[in-house]
């Protein structure tokens, strides 16, 4: 499993180091304002006076893209690596299987590369990096908070400053960075205060109560950006990426394993599957009803989807025998799904 760490952290750089600077990363890579390339913090502060009014879209994924593409290439590798790293180790965090975190992280990795439809663009071009998978370590973060309070109300009466800070900082920041993210975050602690209110026990939630107000204002202020809401802005954009079947799949993956196993689950591991089809639920809706690209609840579904299945994955072991066996055809099925996957993106094997 070392090994197999060492690799993945191997085929992330290699990775990285192959894919160039293009499409909006070019763009970005200039003065919104003057089309002159990034030369210092001046020039990022008129782009993103034309992010803000004309462009629309994020203010601080617009910050971050620009200050990571005037760094340079080599920079934004590494950065890059970091983060997936990171997102592949809080992926598993919510099944608290510390005995078995090399091989979730490889395993979580494995997933987040094969079951995303368009990775080179959502990961490893620079502007899907930072718009679609960055706010998902703040989310995860979110997520991984909430699960512990919710499997450990006792020892979690009071949730304590650091911990509420933490919850309001990382949903606030989500949903000013990625709408869809900041919802999941808003709906994870609205979850948890819902389940701690209707327990025999009267706990303290002033502190999420706070946490939930603040990933409400995230989102909020994104869609209160003017420039959403001109000609050829991202709200408006008529591109419809419809290539939600790697989510679907993933879903009812963790469908049947919710079902067969009789019930034995953590509260947790229902607050993932809650939102895991909350946000499966606004990805079919950004694609069937809205004029809307849907990327962004895209890959948040899909990440959601796969802490949900490591979840329910390191719980297998106290299932009955046969419901065990059914489990792990269910991964083997899903390997063989993500080497297809793999083959065909970058092999151009049909």
């Amino acid at each position: 499993m070392l090994v197999a760490f060492l690799t993945m952290v191997v085929i992330i750089f290699i990775q990285q180091m192959k894919v160039p600077f293009m499409l909006e990363d070019l763009d970005y890579a200039k003065n919104l304002v003057t089309g002159e390339p990034l030369s210092n913090l001046s020039d990022i502060e008129n782009s993103l006076g034309c992010i803000y009014y004309w462009k629309g879209g994020s203010l601080l994924a617009g910050l971050v893209l620009q200050l990571i593409l005037m760094a340079g290439g080599y920079f934004a590798d590494v950065v890059n690596m970091l983060v997936m790293i990171a997102c592949s180790l809080l992926l598993f965090a919510p099944t608290k299987a510390k005995h078995q975190r090399i091989f979730f992280t490889v395993y979580s990795f494995l997933l987040l590369i094969c079951l995303n439809a368009d990775w080179n663009n959502s990961y490893f071009r620079q502007f899907g990096a930072v718009n679609f998978f960055y706010p998902s370590l703040l989310m995860l973060t979110v997520v991984t908070i909430c699960s512990k309070i919710i499997d450990d109300p006792e020892k979690y009466e009071h949730i304590g400053f650091g911990r509420a800070f933490s919850l309001s900082a990382a949903s606030l920041i989500a949903g000013i960075w990625a709408p869809m993210y900041g919802i999941i975050s808003a709906v994870s602690i609205g979850a948890v205060i819902w389940y701690r209110s209707h327990s025999k026990v009267a706990y303290r939630s002033a502190g999420l109560i706070t946490a939930l107000f603040f990933s409400c204002i995230g989102s909020i202020l994104y869609f209160t950006c003017p420039g959403n809401y001109v000609e050829n802005s991202v709200m408006l954009t008529t591109y419809i990426n419809a290539d939600v079947y790697p989510s679907v799949v993933l879903a009812l993956m963790v469908l049947a394993i919710f079902l067969k196993m009789g019930g034995k689950l953590k509260p947790s591991q229902f607050l993932l599957c809650g939102i895991m089809m909350t946000s499966a639920a606004i990805l079919l809706f950004c694609v069937l009803l809205l004029p809307i690209s849907p990327n962004g609840a895209l890959l948040c579904t899909m990440v959601l989807g796969i802490s949900t299945f490591c979840s329910l994955f390191s719980s297998l072991n106290n299932l009955a025998t046969r419901y065990r066996v059914y489990a792990y055809i269910l991964c083997a099925i899903v390997l063989l799904y993500d080497v297809f996957v793999l083959l065909e993106s970058q092999l151009g094997v049909e």
